[in-house]
């Protein structure tokens, strides 16, 4: 007993406990409560949300619809004027009769003749069609539908279509005109087919009864885009489904149009080629047959996806093809992110200020926050939270009660909430029996024990435990203060873990990153794990292997490489170079290097770090766009229309800048000496001030102007049918004339004043 008592006196015990019920259960249903709140505004924000973007949604399909009707309407409208003209009935009368006459098919000199003069009959609708972006106008001569006259592409007639055609079929068959979608071998897109009866002979307009050809008229999803471009700021694409692109188009085609399978594979993209970052994000998407609608992020923009299906006309019962368009809705996005961060914010300022009136109420009431406390126990609290040792309280079965940031710092923020017993501190045989007897005598006890650490595996802690007694004097509760003998070597073990992160992050990335010292250029410092993969050598090796990096590059990019790679010619101490490097098994890369020279404290040269990056996606794609800028110059130096462009300068006269030398041969204006020159530079005065008004003239319409001109150039005098065409830049001002003239012949202007 006298031992007990000696060892109670030294036991340091703790002040009476003379905490009260404080704030704590307030506070909580106060932060409950704007937690509330905060989680059911959110919830009302975003439902309005997805309502706004369902409203754009239904906006989008419906404009669409619009304009898909609008201009299929008018397609037949257009084929309806043309098919009830008088002129293009005998003219297709006359020519169904020449071409059985001269053997059938496209016909002879005599079918030849009345084909030009049918285009003549049509040029004005041809040209408007052309200006409103339908790309199909032509005539067929009955009942096989043998083609007479592709305005688009007179060079191509003679070929039966009933057979390939389902929409021709129909009206060779009913007599009636008819409308729908079509793919063919080099277009694809809405066709307005009206049959042509021959002429009256007695001028009634009752006509024939007697069909002796059509007349088709089809455009592409452009106009569409373009309506929905201008209407809403949207954009949109035809899809059609794999298998028919593939059985109907011909792979010349395919390619030459941009139509390419997307997504999946299941739809091509009918061309022109996507140009919005938006549409080819949607596309990209595709994983199968779109849905209706979705929304979607593509870059630091919000888009908003709807597609509709568009029939195909076909020999049989296949998919149908999809119309989709996107619109941004980064603008609803937005909001809703400033409504949101409002609620936050109100959410927030609510909180805080119901906190400071707990507080100030806490004050009032001498407590400190949640309980009150006296001075003694807030000093020992204070030490407990910042000691530097780890410390523990438990009960007296191992169950932990209390632990401060130092004990979850070495094992863990989950070792204190856990019921770790006896056993789980490492207490095990003759140790254990000693510790029971020690605290159940209410004795203190000192000892080893190798715990599991939070970094660095199982160390060994020198263990205090000091019972502490409740009311009645028996040990209630036991303090255990830890002492980590094993601390510098879990802090090694601690560094090489973040070393392994820095690895597993840089093995991750698409780039390779070094560095070198500058006084040893030929010999890398570090080296990415990650170079095995995308280069084929071991870091070891190239870290070991001097001037590695001159030895694998490619012959062809050696000087210059090296030349680029002498840091002390870098601008602002930085460098970006792309080369080409031989990988072990012979191989090129392309790779890009950006490197910055590092400078120590006094200014001088010390290491360089960089970072090599694959850049083979990167050169397909310039070689790519090369090869698409040198198939756009082809065209249009190879198409027999004369074209020219018109610079609008500040000061509202106009310069020459490029023609084509289709207008180099009808105009005697080479184009060396045209580009750069005003008209007063190069056209005599008459001329000059003729050009001059019809420019301004196209700038006060703000649209395309035709019109027939006859000039005197340096290759003589001539008549011509010219089309301007102005041109806007970004912020809507015009800068440009686009020009296109077809020089008339005597006969044709003849023609076309009757």
């Amino acid at each position: 007993m006298g031992r007990r008592a000696h060892m109670d006196d030294n036991v340091p015990r703790p002040p009476d406990d003379t905490r009260r019920p404080g704030l704590r259960v307030v506070w909580l249903l106060v932060l409950l409560g704007w937690l509330l709140l905060g989680v059911l505004g959110t919830l009302l924000v975003q439902r309005e949300f997805e309502a706004e973007v369902e409203a754009r949604a239904d906006r989008l399909l419906d404009t669409a619809d619009y304009a898909l009707s609008s201009r299929q309407a008018e397609l037949a409208r257009i084929a309806r004027i043309l098919a009830l003209d008088e002129r293009v009935r005998e003219l297709l009368s006359q020519a169904r009769a020449m071409v059985e006459l001269e053997g059938g098919a496209g016909g002879g000199e005599g079918a030849a003749r009345l084909r030009r003069k049918l285009a003549r009959a049509v040029t004005p609708i041809a040209s408007e069609l052309i200006h409103g972006q339908d790309r199909v106008m032509q005539f067929h001569l009955g009942p096989e539908a043998v083609s007479f006259l592709r305005v688009h592409a007179p060079e191509r007639f003679g070929d039966e279509l009933a057979s390939l055609r389902p929409l021709l079929a129909e009206v060779y068959r009913s007599g009636r005109g008819a409308m729908g979608f079509e793919v063919g071998r080099v277009f694809s897109g809405f066709r307005a087919v009206e049959p042509v009866w021959a002429p009256n002979p007695g001028g009634s307009p009752g006509g024939s009864d007697r069909v002796i050809g059509t007349v088709e008229v089809g455009t592409g999803i452009k106009p569409v885009d373009n309506y929905l471009e201008e209407s809403l700021g949207a954009r949109a694409t035809l899809l059609l489904p794999a298998e028919i692109a593939e059985a109907n188009i011909w792979a010349e085609m395919r390619e030459r149009r941009h139509i390419a399978p997307v997504g999946s594979g299941e739809f091509y993209v009918d061309g022109p080629k996507v140009d919005n970052a938006g549409l080819a994000a949607a596309l990209r998407r595709l994983d199968g047959e779109p849905p209706s609608r979705w929304r979607f992020a593509a870059g630091e923009e919000q888009w908003l996806a709807v597609s509709r299906p568009v029939p195909i006309l076909t020999q049989e019962s296949r998919s149908p093809a999809r119309l989709v368009a996107v619109e941004p809705v980064t603008d609803l996005y937005a909001a809703m992110q400033a409504r949101l961060a409002s609620l936050l914010a109100a959410v927030a300022v609510a909180f805080l200020l119901t906190s400071l009136g707990l507080w100030l109420l806490s004050r009032w009431q001498r407590t400190r926050w949640m309980v009150v406390i006296d001075r003694a126990e807030a000093e020992r609290d204070a030490l407990f939270e910042l000691s530097p040792q780890p410390l523990e309280l438990t009960d007296m079965q191992g169950r932990s009660l209390l632990a401060n940031d130092a004990f979850r710092r070495t094992f863990g923020p989950g070792a204190s909430s856990e019921g770790r017993g006896w056993s789980a501190r490492g207490l095990e045989g003759l140790q254990l029996e000693a510790f029971e007897r020690a605290i159940a005598r209410g004795e203190r006890w000192n000892g080893a024990l190798r715990l599991p650490a939070l970094q660095g595996g199982p160390g060994w802690f020198r263990v205090q435990v000091v019972p502490i007694a409740d009311e009645s004097g028996r040990p209630a509760r036991l303090w255990w203060f830890f002492h980590d003998v094993d601390r510098e070597r879990r802090a090694a073990a601690v560094a090489q873990a973040e070393r392994d992160r820095l690895d597993a992050f840089l093995a991750a990335s698409p780039a390779v990153i070094y560095t070198f010292r500058t006084d040893r250029p030929d010999r890398l410092e570090y080296v990415s794990a990650n170079i095995r993969e995308i280069l084929g050598y071991t870091p070891d090796a190239l870290i070991d292997g001097p001037d590695w990096w001159e030895q694998t590059l490619h012959p062809e990019d050696r000087a210059r490489a090296l030349e680029e790679g002498d840091f002390t010619r870098w601008e602002n101490d930085r460098k970006r170079s792309r080369y080409r490097l031989l990988r072990p098994n012979g191989s090129a890369l392309w790779v890009t290097d950006h490197a910055r020279l590092l400078r120590d404290a006094e200014g001088r040269p010390e290491r360089v770090v960089g970072a090599l990056i694959d850049s083979r996606e990167t050169v397909a794609l310039e070689e790519r766009l090369a090869e698409s800028e040198r198939l756009y110059r082809s065209i249009v130096e190879g198409v027999e229309e004369a074209i020219f462009l018109v610079a609008v300068e500040p000061d509202g006269s106009f310069r020459y800048l490029t023609n084509n030398p289709a207008h180099e041969r009808a105009t005697g204006l080479l184009r060396d000496q045209l580009v750069g020159a005003f008209p007063g530079d190069i056209l005599s005065p008459e001329a000059a001030a003729h050009v001059t008004r019809q420019y301004r003239a196209c700038l006060e319409a703000g649209r395309a102007i035709r019109y027939h001109e006859t000039l005197d150039l340096p290759a003589g005098r001539g008549t011509w049918h010219t089309t301007l065409t102005p041109i806007r830049d970004d912020e809507g001002r015009f800068v440009l004339i686009a020009g296109v003239a077809m020089p008339i012949e005597d006969e044709e202007v003849g023609d076309g004043e009757d």
